[in-house]
């Protein structure tokens, strides 16, 4: 029966010995949590919600989801930043009360970091965002991000 390597290990052998990435192995996990409440008139489709910002090397972790109370039908929000708007999550309907897991990233292998700490610049990915779709968001709403990310501040 053979045996194989996944990164971290196969890191550990190699000669000479590779680094890993603190976000990989050995990083401090942080909290990142923001709360957003729709103002009267809604927030229209195409409207950007910006969470706040990550530190350069960050990485979000499993665990990270959108929270929301019931809105309006057919309106759907993504999470990503600048770059790649739906990184973290595609287009996710908000018309019910949930959690919606924040994932994305971990089921094709991709594990994105902030390489790019540029916030108002179209190569910014250290900003969390979220784009509003489908419908406009009600009036009222209250939608959280709860994010754990590995990294340094």
């Amino acid at each position: 029966m053979a045996t194989v390597l996944a990164s971290l290990a196969a890191a550990r052998v190699a000669f000479p010995q590779t680094l890993v990435k603190p976000n990989l192995q050995g990083a401090d996990l942080q909290t990142f949590i923001s709360t957003y409440t729709v103002p009267a008139g809604g927030q229209a489709i195409a409207d950007v919600i910006s969470w706040g910002y990550l530190p350069l090397g960050a990485r979000l972790m499993p665990g990270t989801a959108l929270y929301c109370a019931a809105g309006t039908a057919a309106s759907t929000l993504t999470l990503g930043d600048a770059v790649a708007p739906a990184r973290y999550m595609a287009a996710a309907s908000v018309a019910t009360a949930g959690k919606l897991p924040a994932e994305a990233q971990f089921t094709n292998g991709a594990l994105a970091e902030v390489t790019v700490v540029k916030p108002g610049d179209a190569t910014d990915t250290s900003e969390l965002r979220s784009v509003v779709a489908g419908a406009p968001l009600q009036p009222g709403q209250v939608i959280t991000l709860v994010a754990q990310y590995a990294g340094q501040n």
